[in-house]
């Protein structure tokens, strides 16, 4: 993609950049990161926007966004702005649900083999194990299994 094409798609993000979720935007964000495994300073360090304004984007207490930091905190996580802002633009015609480009690698292929449901993914893309979110589908099938386990287990009396 070209400058030309950059700049045209910054400028198209502009006239609704106060109706952004902020909250939405840095979950977003929080969620792309850690699906690929990466720490603040990664993240900091692949699209040149400070550690400390990414934590508040996460946070949602980074104010009015600076759109070209977000387009370069997009360009580092493979996603377009346009994805990464569509889920925090508020606006009653969006579809609800989750595509699967917006999965963690993995949660896609077993949602797919195991015919999960799309709250049962949702809830899933959510967690972390130890600190970790699996990065593969045998993780996130391991993961799901304990889960279910768990939810049998009797209470300790």
């Amino acid at each position: 993609m070209g400058a030309d094409a950059n700049s045209t798609q910054i400028r198209n993000w502009l006239p609704i950049v106060n109706m952004i979720d902020l909250k939405r935007l840095g979950h977003k964000i929080r969620f792309l990161r850690q699906g690929r495994g990466w720490t603040l300073a990664d993240l900091a360090q692949r699209s040149g926007v400070s550690k400390a304004y990414i934590s508040d984007l996460e946070n949602g207490v980074a104010g009015k966004p600076n759109i070209q930091y977000v387009f370069s905190i997009s360009k580092a996580l493979g996603t377009t702005l346009d994805r990464l802002l569509d889920d925090a633009v508020c606006s009653e015609s969006k579809e609800e649900g989750r595509g699967a480009e917006q999965l963690p690698p993995g949660l896609a292929e077993l949602r797919k083999e195991m015919n999960l449901s799309e709250e049962d993914v949702q809830k899933l893309a959510t967690v972390s194990f130890r600190g970790h979110r699996p990065r593969d589908k045998e993780g996130w099938r391991y993961l799901l299994e304990t889960l279910r386990m768990l939810g049998q287990r009797r209470p300790e009396k």
